[in-house]
């Protein structure tokens, strides 16, 4: 089965909900002539993406939802680990030319990859791009399981050493006066699976505030990103209880909001019995034990949210309550256990969290 057919559709199953705002009762007869536009982009980083805003002209809302739409088709392209394409250098390339010689990447592509390195270090290698050749181990036995779940096997002791070896050696070399990254080591490879979707979400709201667009709102993937207002409401978020049907920690915000869950629940195979999803522990090489079913996080950074879900998620809760009080700007988290325990800091634990 092709990879982008399998995980596609899981956005809207995601522990996140995103409730938007109706319009009415607004009290400004300005703001009632707006009308909500939305649109449904099915494909771009093997997820759907929904995207919406509220505007007063129909030709405004479509010059939005098509330049959202091209912009995350064409970061779903540069950032592929996976497939390459004709007449374009992405992480593909690059991973394929790991050993052998630097590879002229778009700018944007250098900046993502920065990203990832200063996330590593942030997380004290919670989140690490250079985790690939384990990552992307865990991933052939992961697809395979699920297509052929007789024959599913996690990935052997043997197996595992030689990866962590690899990417413990592993550096990534970016020259920007050249234009270039390289992977020095052979067999090396970069995965930003837990950077890239929010990153990339993050970047293509900014072009777009930037260029006058307001009062809208993007799901990728779970990966929420909000602007202004909901037609001069407030955007309401919550997140839903993978362990049940009840929804924890509404909030309610305008402005600049982004928010992202890291879960066990979606990416998952079984094997002999036992369940692994694929969060994994950069410190054991297997899929992250601390007990967590969900991590949210909320701040005012899609990219900062996607990351710091997933260091979260690999982090035991004084940990990560630790990691995420360092910060500059206010960063508020819920965590679910397997006993469906709630646990939350900053405005999650405001809205309801325990």
């Amino acid at each position: 089965m092709h990879r982008r057919s399998v995980l596609r559709r899981a956005a809207f199953s995601l522990a996140l909900v995103f409730l938007f705002c109706l319009c009415a009762m607004l009290p400004s007869c300005g703001l009632m002539r707006q009308r909500s536009f939305s649109r449904t982009v099915d494909g771009p980083f093997d997820t759907a993406a929904l995207i919406r805003i509220y505007a007063d002209k129909e030709d405004d809302a479509n010059a939005f939802l098509d330049l959202f739409e091209s912009e995350l088709r064409e970061w779903d392209k540069l950032a592929d680990i996976y497939y390459e394409y004709e007449g374009l250098n992405n992480l593909r390339t690059l991973n394929l030319a790991a050993g052998v010689a630097p590879v002229a990447l778009d700018p944007r592509l250098l900046d993502l990859l920065e990203y990832g390195l200063s996330a590593k270090e942030a997380t004290g290698g919670r989140v690490d791009l250079l985790l690939g050749s384990v990552l992307s181990l865990w991933h052939e036995c992961r697809t395979a399981g699920q297509n052929d779940p007789e024959h599913a096997r996690v990935p052997t002791e043997a197996e595992l050493s030689e990866a962590a070896k690899i990417a413990s050696a592993a550096t990534l070399v970016i020259d920007r006066a050249a234009g270039t990254a390289f992977l020095p080591i052979a067999g090396s490879s970069v995965d930003v699976g837990a950077v890239a979707k929010g990153y990339a979400t993050e970047a293509i709201c900014r072009k777009l505030e930037s260029l006058g667009f307001t009062d809208f709102a993007a799901n990728v993937g779970g990966n929420l990103r909000v602007s202004g207002s909901a037609a001069g409401t407030s955007w309401q978020f919550s997140v839903r209880d993978p362990n049940g049907s009840k929804t924890i920690g509404q909030i309610e915000r305008t402005g600049k909001t982004a928010i992202a869950t890291s879960g066990s629940y979606q990416r998952y195979y079984t094997v002999d019995g036992v369940r692994y999803h694929h969060v994994i522990d950069p410190d054991t090489n297997y899929p992250a034990a601390f007990g967590w079913v969900s991590v949210s996080v909320l701040c005012d950074d899609a990219g900062v949210a996607d990351v710091l879900s997933t260091a979260l998620f690999c982090l035991d809760y004084d940990a990560g309550v630790s990691l995420i009080s360092g910060g500059s700007s206010p960063v508020s988290a819920l965590w679910i256990n397997e006993s469906g325990e709630t646990f939350a800091v900053g405005a999650f634990a405001e809205g309801g969290g325990k």
